[in-house]
């Protein structure tokens, strides 16, 4: 695409050789940014059909992506020849709308390569005697990379903003349908709500954490701090409706194996201060109300050694123990003798009291619970009745002990 007027004639001066030079690389210069003026739509055409063959998802999206080639190519022109200095605001809205539109950040990053690659395609095959050695095509190319990097960062910046407006106004909204699920929907409502948030399970089961030793009001202005625990319950990349609800973590989840899987794990990962409570699963089209007292009653039964309590493992008397707040004066004075006397005995009395529990009554079971002769069992008995007048064999007297030491256990009676 040279100009035979401004070649070199021989016996030139060496100034006159110079000029030569100099008018020859402009018009050529000149001439390869018209070549590529006068074919736009062929070369945005070509890159377009060449993007969408790498690039499955830009399927469907042929002509606007045709059309943002073009500009692409356009605003490349200005730049090259002058007319324009700042950013084409244009491309950088048509990332924030490829953000909006669901594109994957790596799949628009992508797009450019091919966009360069497919320049360079074009220019090498078209222009041939612009990129041999002595040619301005090179240099005019490598101005086109410098470009094509300035607009790369400031497209994918625009994109990942986008991005995240979206990310945290969906958040907001989708924290905001699971505050009204947690405030008490119909159950026609939880239904639809819980589907519209990804839930497509016939049952699911809510899990509410807490920091222990922490004010409660500071998780919802520090959710930073429940990203590893959400992080562990949203395995296999699921997304999760949670919300934080009356200082809790208020997780949502599908009654299904991944669930399960995830809540075996979660012990080892938590963080020392970190309780979890889970509740029974529960139809998807119930309200919440009953899955959200469960959870919370075994929120209150973690600590400790256990720190993750399934509301299932829980008995009857200890899940009102978790619901009663015991005063002093509400024990009878012969089983706070009892308990007085059973630790100057080595805690003996209330082993054998749990073993009698979990027995039925039945000594020699009890005996074989504790690895001890029925005898010593008999033993015990008659001590008991002979301290504080209590008779261990009585049914009504081990279920009393057993929901006081619940009481004591889960810190409702000190």
């Amino acid at each position: 695409m040279s100009n035979p007027a401004f070649k070199r004639k021989e016996g030139m001066a060496v100034g006159t050789k110079l000029w030569g030079d100099t008018q020859m690389n402009m018009v050529s210069r000149h001439q390869l940014l018209g070549a590529i003026a006068d074919n736009v739509t062929e070369i945005s055409r070509e890159i377009t059909k060449t993007t969408v063959g790498t690039i499955p998802a830009y399927a469907g999206f042929e002509g606007e992506l045709q059309g943002t080639i073009s500009i692409v190519i356009d605003t490349f022109l200005q730049h090259a020849q002058g007319t324009r200095k700042d950013l084409n605001p244009e491309l950088i809205a048509n990332a924030r709308r490829r953000a909006h539109q669901g594109f994957d950040g790596g799949a628009m990053t992508q797009s450019w390569r091919v966009v360069n690659r497919g320049m360079w395609n074009w220019l090498t095959t078209q222009c041939p005697v612009d990129f041999d050695a002595r040619g301005d095509g090179l240099v005019l190319w490598n101005d086109f990379l410098d470009l094509s990097e300035r607009y790369v960062g400031a497209v994918t910046d625009a994109f990942f903003e986008a991005q995240s407006e979206l990310k945290a106004g969906e958040l907001v909204s989708r924290r905001s349908a699971m505050d009204a699920l947690l405030e008490g929907r119909s159950p026609d409502q939880t239904s639809k709500t819980l589907h519209a948030l990804g839930i497509r399970s016939d049952r699911i089961f809510l899990a509410a954490c807490s920091f222990t030793g922490q004010n409660p009001a500071n998780l919802a202005e520090s959710p930073f701090v429940l990203e590893p625990v959400l992080r562990d319950l949203q395995a296999h990349r699921r997304r999760l409706p949670w919300t934080v609800f009356r200082g809790m973590l208020i997780v949502c989840l599908p009654d299904d194996m991944h669930s399960r899987e995830s809540l075996k794990q979660l012990p080892d990962r938590l963080s020392q201060a970190m309780n979890v409570g889970i509740s029974r699963p529960s139809p998807a089209t119930f309200s919440l109300d009953t899955p959200l007292r469960q959870a919370t009653l075994a929120l209150l039964g973690a600590g400790g050694a256990e720190r993750v309590v399934d509301f299932d493992s829980l008995s009857l008397v200890q899940i009102a123990a978790l619901q009663a707040d015991l005063q002093p004066g509400d024990v009878p004075p012969k089983i706070e003798a009892f308990l007085a006397q059973d630790v100057k005995m080595n805690h003996e009395w209330v082993e054998t009291a749990r073993a009698l529990t979990k027995s039925q009554g039945n000594v020699a079971q009890a005996a074989q619970k504790l690895h001890v002769h029925t005898n010593t069992i008999y033993y015990r008995i008659a001590a008991v009745r002979e301290f504080c007048d209590l008779d261990l064999r009585s049914l009504n007297l081990l279920a009393d002990i057993q929901f006081l030491l619940a009481c004591k256990d889960f810190g409702t009676y000190h």
